[in-house]
């Protein structure tokens, strides 16, 4: 592998141009001194439109990316300020990582992928950041999965609704899963008529019509933002709910039974031999 093809992996991008290579004596981090191509230059970090100069920056900034073996690596570079006509003064972007990340982007993407399947604690020990950085790295990606994807909302036929617990059970959430995708649509922090009903006023008139069929547990609140959002799309029980109704039905059948019989054995033995201690 030549050595500019490993650094367009490690930045994750090809719009890089690298100056330099060294290798930090005290840490052995490896270092990467590098710059955008001359199209990535003069761009705002914000809205990455092209932009004036503004002046070459305060500092030297460092990136981190993805671990070579071991070692900790890093990019290097300058960072200029441009003057955005929408956004003022702000430092300039560059095509490895996002706006005010000191990290690149895939190294975030990793961090992000982790989260869902470890504990934070887990995935700040194995890439070596701080527990609260992992929080504020997936809301930077969350944010930027918000913008480019604003159509999730589009051609939704078969939808999913249910509330679920985080936090040891102290916290709730609403969930809205499109089923012919199996993708989370929407989410939103707590649960009643109220919190499902900002996820049908984020849809148009079109989209709401579109709705053919909505599966959730016997809650009157689902019910009653389906009548008033969606009325021509038909409401079904999902078969998670419709096995644990069955099974509770039956439990409670069963300790009914049991009390029953245990009741008549009493009255049976009380019959037999009055004299004798119950049981």
């Amino acid at each position: 592998m030549r050595v500019r093809s490993l650094i367009h992996s490690l930045a994750g991008t090809t719009k890089i141009i690298a100056e330099g290579i060294s290798v930090e004596n005290e840490t052995n981090a490896l270092v990467v001194k590098a710059r955008p191509t001359k199209r990535e230059q003069c761009r705002c970090g914000i809205c990455h439109k092209r932009a004036a100069g503004y002046d070459s920056g305060r500092e030297t900034r460092r990136w981190r990316c993805l671990d070579i073996g071991a070692e900790m690596t890093y990019i290097e570079s300058s960072l200029p300020r441009v003057r955005c006509k929408e956004h003022g003064v702000v430092s300039a972007a560059v095509p490895w990582a996002r706006h005010k990340s000191r990290f690149c982007k895939n190294f975030e993407e990793t961090v992000a992928w982790l989260s869902p399947h470890a504990s934070k604690k887990a995935v700040s020990e194995l890439m070596r950041i701080e527990w609260h950085t992992v929080g504020n790295i997936c809301k930077r990606i969350y944010k930027e999965l918000e913008q480019a994807a604003p159509k999730r909302f589009d051609g939704l036929v078969n939808i999913g609704i249910d509330e679920t617990s985080y936090k040891k059970g102290h916290k709730y959430m609403t969930v809205v899963i499109n089923h012919d995708t199996a993708a989370v649509v929407w989410c939103g922090i707590g649960y009643g008529k109220e919190v499902l009903s900002g996820f049908f006023e984020l849809l148009t008139l079109e989209q709401r019509a579109s709705i053919r069929c909505v599966s959730a547990d016997g809650a009157r609140w689902i019910a009653s933002c389906i009548d008033e959002y969606c009325p021509n799309a038909e409401r079904c029980v999902d078969p998670f709910h419709v096995v644990t109704w069955a099974t509770e039905a039956l439990d409670k059948e069963r300790r009914q039974a049991w009390s029953e019989a245990y009741q008549a054995v009493k009255e049976a033995i009380k019959k037999s031999f009055p004299y004798s201690y119950y049981i």
